[in-house]
């Protein structure tokens, strides 16, 4: 399943069922900016040696739901050199540095060509809907309701500058710029704040795999040095950035900051890698929240000794979802169909009280 997007066993990604719950509202003007978007790029497009894993997919609620990609804009500036099994990396990875004018985009829905005029593409659309009369049939299946979807989803937002002008970063300070630091993550948080202030409804930002597997948090080598050098100060100069920017322009009680990962790791060092790893580990770990209603600088539950098992006021991913669905006014309880139409409950979680305001 894991390196399987479309595995049929798979549940519906957090920011797909906003979507899909945002869809079944009635329309009263086109929405100018995607309810759900990912950045940097598409999921685990960037490395090779396998291919792309699961995770942030729309699954039973149809494709149309998956979230909408950004494409980064830019050059690397640093690196480190990287290996696994027979495969080396050795370029530049925009995680760890990227250039100043570096920006993003959604391919086809932002990047419309001088030569086009608006007058041109609803002369192409016009002709595209005739020739769609003739294949009606298409429409009926998932994979011509995906394209329906984006593509009208496409015609509105080349007619308008609102998400073009929200992803291009270019458009703020150098100090704001900045002050989330000049790494691919850092700019994307930016972003992100930029698309919630056009009005996204949930903006992902992942940290992800750049060059071969096994790369970004995934630690299973040279664990201290990475951390210290690649990892821990792009993080932690990219939340702080946003947190604060959040809350100096009167957004951070409105808008919920989730910092969350798929697993743990050891507590235990492995020293099977060059330079000591640590592995994957399910049994505990954490996630930052702010924002929203949370309360500030409270600490729930708690681990042994050793952050190897939780020992007090356990929390689970489903109670996670649960309560981030509560804060957006969703009824975690609800129930949301599959493929074939079944009845099946949106989270079978609690919502953690302990965290709320």
């Amino acid at each position: 399943m894991e390196l399987n997007p479309r595995d049929p066993a798979h549940w519906p990604f957090f920011g797909s069922v906003v979507d899909y719950l945002e869809s079944r509202k009635p329309v009263t003007e086109p929405r100018l900016v995607p309810t759900n978007m990912a950045l940097p790029f598409r999921f685990s497009s960037r490395r090779v040696g396998e291919v792309p894993r699961a995770g942030p997919f729309a699954a039973f609620l149809g494709a149309e739901f998956d979230p909408v990609w950004t494409e980064f804009v830019g050059s690397a500036t640093k690196g480190q050199r990287r290996t696994l099994r027979d495969l080396v990396f050795e370029d530049n990875d925009p995680f760890m540095g990227i250039s100043p004018n570096s920006h993003f985009l959604v391919p086809s829905a932002t990047d419309l060509q001088p030569e086009m005029t608006l007058d041109r593409l609803n002369r192409r659309r016009s002709l595209i809907e005739q020739l769609d009369q003739q294949r009606a049939d298409l429409s009926g299946t998932a994979s011509g309701k995906q394209f329906d979807r984006y593509r009208s989803m496409t015609y509105d937002l080349l007619k308008s500058d609102k998400l073009r002008t929200a992803l291009d970063t270019r458009r703020e300070a150098p100090a704001m710029r900045a002050s989330y630091g000049d790494t691919l993550f850092g700019h994307a948080c930016l972003t992100a704040r930029r698309l919630v202030e056009a009005g996204s409804k949930v903006v992902t930002v992942f940290w992800d795999e750049y060059g071969v597997a096994g790369s970004a948090w995934d630690t299973h080598f040279d664990h201290y040095p990475r951390m210290k050098n690649e990892l821990c100060p792009g993080f932690d100069k990219a939340w702080e950035g946003l947190i604060l920017d959040l809350e100096q322009r009167g957004l951070l009680d409105e808008t919920l900051v989730v910092c969350t990962s798929e697993h743990g790791r050891t507590p235990k060092l492995s020293m099977k890698t060059p330079g000591g790893g640590r592995d994957h580990w399910s049994r505990a770990y954490s996630n930052v929240v702010a924002g929203a209603g949370i309360v500030r600088g409270k600490v729930v539950g708690a681990t042994d000794r050793q952050g190897g098992d939780v020992v007090t006021k356990p929390v689970s991913p489903k109670d996670l979802l649960a309560t981030m669905y509560h804060l957006l006014g969703i009824d975690h309880h609800m129930m949301v169909h599959d493929a074939l139409g079944r009845p099946l409950p949106l989270v079978d979680g609690k919502v953690v009280s302990d965290v709320l305001a």
